[in-house]
């Protein structure tokens, strides 16, 4: 009997204990998280800031990996600015960045939501800060599309591009358009593609020697060397662009590339 009383008090005080370590770390986690609410919304408890003003908070906790943070304010801010291209922009990518592998858990459901903010953003593109987000928006939803593997609506996109550069006006902007889908072909392998649209980013003016550079490196994997060596000579004659770091590179390779190819004959070409 004793030794029942003994195992039957043991029991009583293991259970006490447990009941006593859970309450704490249910206190913890509940202060934990009125002390992120009470940290989050202390950024909207005073006045109402410009939408700008938020939308740099969230891209400074994205670069510090806070996404918790970040996802926070961007949902807030279209609370109260629903209507703002920049911030739909900024929530799109904190989704497609917490999207990882679409096989995974919530992966598949993230892309959606990506998906649905991209979409906003090219629909009040008017409205945009920085235009370029319009563009940046259409490639991410190729992007995503590729990750579901969802063909159909991969294919709409992509022809929705297309049609926007033929669309285009300004020769700049149309050039524009075809150097980020040469990029996004040359990206997977799609050669032939991929030196179509340099050459249409090239003849409108786009990032001249650059995208002769770019084609002439396509030109080579394919072992090309005749046009590859034509496409060197006519990238030689254009100066860059923009001023970049990767210049001074680019134009030494190019260089070096034509001394290596000094042997190779162009064939003359009939009137």
């Amino acid at each position: 009997m004793q030794i029942m009383k003994h195992i039957f008090l043991t029991f009583n005080i293991l259970v006490l204990a447990s009941l006593s370590i859970y309450a704490q770390n249910l206190n913890t986690i509940t202060d934990d998280i009125s002390a992120v609410t009470n940290e989050y919304g202390a950024l909207f408890n005073s006045k109402l800031e410009p939408a700008w003003v938020y939308i740099g908070e969230a891209k400074r906790a994205i670069y510090k990996g806070d996404i918790s943070y970040a996802l926070y304010i961007m949902n807030k801010t279209l609370m109260y600015y629903p209507d703002n291209a920049d911030a739909h922009y900024f929530l799109g990518l904190i989704y497609e960045k917490e999207g990882g592998d679409p096989a995974e858990q919530g992966g598949a459901a993230s892309y959606r939501l990506a998906i649905e903010e991209y979409r906003k953003v090219i629909n009040f593109s008017s409205n945009l800060t920085i235009p370029a987000y319009k563009l940046d928006s259409y490639f991410r939803l190729l992007y995503i599309y590729e990750k579901l593997i969802d063909e159909n609506n991969y294919a709409n996109i992509e022809k929705e591009i297309i049609d926007m550069a033929e669309n285009t006006y300004k020769n700049y902007d149309k050039g524009r358009i075809y150097f980020r889908l040469a990029e996004h072909y040359g990206n997977r392998n799609r050669g032939t593609a991929a030196i179509d649209y340099y050459r249409q980013a090239y003849m409108n003016g786009y990032r001249q020697k650059l995208s002769l550079f770019r084609m002439s490196l396509i030109y080579r994997r394919m072992r090309n060397y005749v046009q590859e060596k034509e496409t060197l000579i006519l990238a030689n004659k254009y100066e860059f662009s923009n001023v970049e770091p990767s210049n001074f590179d680019v134009q030494k390779a190019i260089v070096q590339r034509l001394e290596a190819l000094r042997n190779v004959r162009i064939p003359r070409k009939l009137n």
